[in-house]
């Protein structure tokens, strides 16, 4: 279910819980071992592969939880324990902040992303000029604009919506049907982008790595959406820097690369 233009004072969405618990020997661990990740689900498939690993190697039982930024905000409010925050939804990050719920000290940047515009590969209704040319992202929703195509977006509350938005909201695209994800409606943009055959989509390159079955018409040249690993203040703290620092190692580099993830 999707919500038309105009876009502000969306619901928001719940994408999904998932909790991930990994240990490599339970005999290692001990009740002051555990971590729990909030992070959005665009992370999902590097987040397990980084977490199985981190728990491996210093026996540690890490938690994932992961859904739009809006929604665990909510439940940071809400009292849920979380250790680590990630996202790059820079206005949740901020509410964090002003609420003093971080640790200033303790904040890493530790992936980049980049919006795309993608359609299915059986979509036949792709005009030619955006098979046959490297255009940008601006220049393919002026071309899909004039088609008065739909496209498809994610909410506000998390990040793919946020900077979706921020840039349609920056454009003349008064013949774009845009249509929004509702709350109620657990798929994403990203499932129905690839079963559509008519419409188009405009997502997060990490959120399509992965998808054969979209094709990226467009790609931002630069990977300029920042991801934030902020550490929530509270008695877990020396385990939560632990964990920050290895998502700014190499192994965990590597792994944020495999999934579509720009790392430096």
């Amino acid at each position: 279910m999707f919500n038309k233009k105009p876009m502000k004072n969306m619901k928001k969405i719940f994408l999904g819980f998932f909790v991930f618990c990994c240990l490599a020997n339970n005999s290692f661990a001990s009740p002051n071992r555990n971590l729990t990740v909030f992070a959005e689900q665009n992370m999902v498939a590097s987040l397990v592969k980084i977490s199985r690993l981190y728990s491996q190697k210093n026996h540690v039982i890490v938690s994932v939880n992961f859904n739009s930024s809006a929604e665990l905000i909510s439940e940071v409010d809400s009292g849920e324990p979380a250790d680590i925050f990630i996202s790059a939804h820079t206005g949740w990050i901020e509410s964090l902040r002003q609420k003093g719920l971080t640790d200033v000290y303790n904040t890493g940047h530790i992936a980049r992303d980049k919006l795309v515009v993608v359609a299915s590969k059986n979509n036949l209704n792709i005009p030619a000029i955006l098979c046959d040319k490297i255009l940008s992202v601006e220049e393919v929703l002026k071309i899909l604009n004039q088609q008065k195509a739909v496209l498809l977006s994610d909410p506000e509350g998390s990040s793919s919506g946020k900077f979706s938005t921020d840039l349609l909201k920056s454009m003349d695209l008064s013949d774009l049907q845009i249509f929004t994800k509702l709350s109620e409606d657990k798929s994403t943009a990203l499932d129905l982008s690839g079963d559509n055959l008519e419409s188009y989509a405009i997502l997060l390159a990490s959120q399509i790595k992965h998808k054969p079955n979209l094709k990226v018409l467009a790609s931002q040249k630069e990977a300029n959406i920042l991801y934030q690993a902020l550490v929530i203040a509270g008695d877990n703290m020396d385990t939560a820097r632990e964990f920050l620092k290895f998502l700014k190692s190499e192994p965990a580099k590597n792994i944020f690369r495999e999934n579509g993830f720009v790392v430096d």
